[in-house]
C-alpha cells in the first residue's frame, strides 16, 4: 500500500523491458506452423535502489504468450517482488530530534525494541531483502533529517492472464483477469476489450473496461483519520473499488510511421488514505512542540482522466518511439510525461537504445507540508511527497543482443532523479530545513526472450 504508485512505475518499466522488442517483429522458428504456433516467453529481473538507504526492490517477471490456431491466443503474466528499506512518513524535518515507532507499536515507548532498522510495512517472512525485518521498534530522527521509516518490508505476488479471439474477420475480443497479494493489500480485477480494424487494417479502434476490487489491511490497524499520532487510535480493514474505461485508436500514418492515441477514464471509491503517513503540526514560530502529529486523510473518491499519444517511426536501421501523457484528476493533480526511445540496430551485434523520460506534476489540492496548531484541522490533508509538486527525469540506455534466430538477451541501466521545493516561509523554526530533499535512484533491468 505504501509503495502503490512507485510499484506502478516499476511495473511499467519492466513491461517496457519485456515489450521493447515489439517494434521489430521476431521471425517464427522453423517448427512453427498455423496448426502449431510458437510460444513466446519474456522474462525480466529488475533491481531498483534509492539513495540514502531508502527503498530497494528486487522484482522478477515472467510473461508467456501462446498463439493458437484461428488467430486466437492466451497469455499469462507472473510478478514476484520483494521490497525493503526506508520510506518518508510525511513528518517534517526539525531542528530538534524526533521520536517515532513502527506501525505495529501501541505506545511511543514499546516494550520490544531492536536496533536494526525502523518500519513501515509488515512481517516480511523469509522472502525479504531485509536482513532482519523488525516490527515493534522505536526510532529517533536526528535534527535536520527527514523522518524516514527505515524498516519497511513487503512482498508481492501478482498473476494475470488473458484470452484473445476473433469475433469476425475484422474484430477481436479480449478478456482477462488479475490477482495481487501483499502483506497489507490484496486486489482482484477482471477486464475485457473489443477491437475493430478499418481501412484495410490501417486503422484500429478499441474500447476496454477494467473492474477492480481492493482490500487494504494496514499493519497494526487502520488509523482514525486526523487522530493524534501518539494515541494510536486504529480500526479494522478497509476496501476500495475502481473502474477504468480505455478508448484507443491506432493509425498507420505512412509506411514508416505508426501513431496511437489512448483516452482513459478512471473512477475509484473507498479508502485512498495511506495508513502509514502523518502530518506535522507546528506552532506560530514553526516549531513542532511536543511532537504534535496527526494521521493524514484523503478523499474517499477520485476521478482521473488521461490522454496518451504514442508515435513510432522506422528509419533504415533504427526506430524512434516518442510519447506524451497528460493526466488530471479530482484531487487537483495534473501531470505531464514526455518519453523518448531510439533503437539503433547493429545487425548481428544487437542494438543500442538510449532512453529519456521527463515528468512533472503540481501538488494535490489538500497537500500540506505542515499544519498550524492554532487552526482547526482541515477535512483532508496529506504531507506525502508523492502528492507534492515536483519534476523528475530518467536517463538510461538498453543493449540487446540476439542469442538465437528468435531469442534475445538485454540489459538496461537507468538513473532516476526527482526534485521538489519546499514552500517559502518566514517561520523561524522551519528556516534552514530542507522540506523536500528529492530522490535519486538506480534501475537495472535484465531481460531474456525465447520462442518455443
Amino acid at each position: 500500500m505504501q509503495l502503490e504508485d512507485r510499484r506502478g512505475q516499476l511495473a511499467m518499466a519492466v513491461c517496457a523491458l519485456l515489450g521493447g522488442g515489439a517494434v521489430h517483429a521476431q521471425p517464427a522458428p522453423a517448427a512453427a506452423s498455423p496448426d502449431n504456433p510458437a510460444a513466446v516467453i519474456d522474462s525480466g529481473f529488475l533491481w531498483y535502489q534509492e539513495s540514502n538507504q531508502r527503498i530497494r526492490d528486487a522484482e522478477v517477471i515472467v510473461n508467456v504468450r501462446q498463439p493458437l490456431p484461428d488467430e486466437r491466443s492466451w497469455n499469462a503474466h507472473l510478478t514476484i517482488d520483494s521490497v525493503c528499506g526506508g520510506s518518508p512518513i510525511g513528518a517534517l524535518p526539525s531542528k530538534a530530534s524526533q521520536h517515532f515507532v513502527t506501525p505495529t507499536a501501541t505506545s511511543l515507548y514499546p516494550a520490544i525494541q531492536t536496533t536494526t532498522s525502523a518500519s513501515g510495512g509488515g512481517d516480511g517472512g523469509s522472502f525479504s531483502l531485509c536482513t532482519s525485518p523488525v516490527q515493534n521498534q522505536q526510532y529517533d530522527v536526528a535534527p535536520g533529517q527527514l523522518p524516514i521509516d527505515q524498516s519497511f518490508h513487503d512482498q508481492r505476488f501478482a498473476l494475470s492472464g488473458g484470452y484473445e479471439a476473433p469475433l469476425a474477420r475484422l474484430s477481436r475480443l479480449t478478456v482477462g483477469g488479475a490477482l495481487s497479494h501483499e502483506t497489507d493489500f490484496q486486489s482482484a480485477s477482471v477486464n475485457g476489450s473489443l477491437a475493430r480494424d478499418l481501412d484495410n487494417r490501417n486503422t484500429t479502434l478499441s474500447a476496454g473496461l477494467n473492474l477492480e476490487a481492493d482490500s487494504i489491511n494496514p499493519v497494526g490497524g487502520t488509523p482514525v483519520a486526523l487522530s493524534p499520532y501518539g494515541l494510536f487510535q486504529k480500526g479494522g480493514n478497509r476496501s476500495r473499488q475502481l473502474q477504468d474505461l480505455l478508448l484507443s485508436g491506432t493509425q498507420v500514418v505512412t509506411r514508416r510511421w505508426l501513431a496511437q492515441v489512448n483516452l482513459s477514464f478512471e473512477r475509484s471509491s473507498g479508502y485512498h488514505t495511506d495508513p502509514y503517513k502523518i502530518v506535522t503540526q507546528v506552532d506560530a514560530q514553526g516549531n513542532d512542540a511536543a511532537g504534535q502529529y496527526v494521521y493524514e486523510n484523503r478523499p474517499d473518491a477520485r476521478r482521473r482522466v488521461a490522454l496518451f499519444w504514442d508515435n513510432r517511426y522506422a528509419f533504415d536501421t533504427g526506430v524512434l518511439q516518442a510519447s506524451y501523457r497528460r493526466t488530471q484528476d479530482s484531487w487537483g493533480l495534473h501531470t505531464d510525461t514526455f518519453e523518448a526511445h531510439y533503437r539503433q540496430s547493429f545487425g548481428w551485434a544487437g542494438y543500442l537504445e538510449p532512453h529519456w523520460r521527463g515528468y512533472r506534476q503540481n501538488a494535490a489540492d489538500f497537500f500540506r507540508f505542515y499544519l498550524d496548531q492554532g487552526a482547526g484541522l482541515p477535512s483532508f490533508v496529506s504531507a506525502d511527497p508523492r502528492l507534492a509538486a515536483f519534476h523528475a527525469q530518467t536517463l538510461g540506455v538498453k543493449y540487446g543482443l540476439p542469442i538465437s534466430d528468435t531469442g534475445e538477451a538485454s540489459l538496461r541501466v537507468e538513473r532516476y532523479a526527482q526534485n521538489g521545493s519546499g514552500p517559502a516561509t518566514a517561520l523561524p523554526g522551519l528556516q534552514g530545513l530542507d522540506l523536500y530533499p528529492g530522490l535519486r535512484a538506480w534501475i537495472v533491468q535484465l531481460g531474456l526472450r525465447a520462442t518455443f
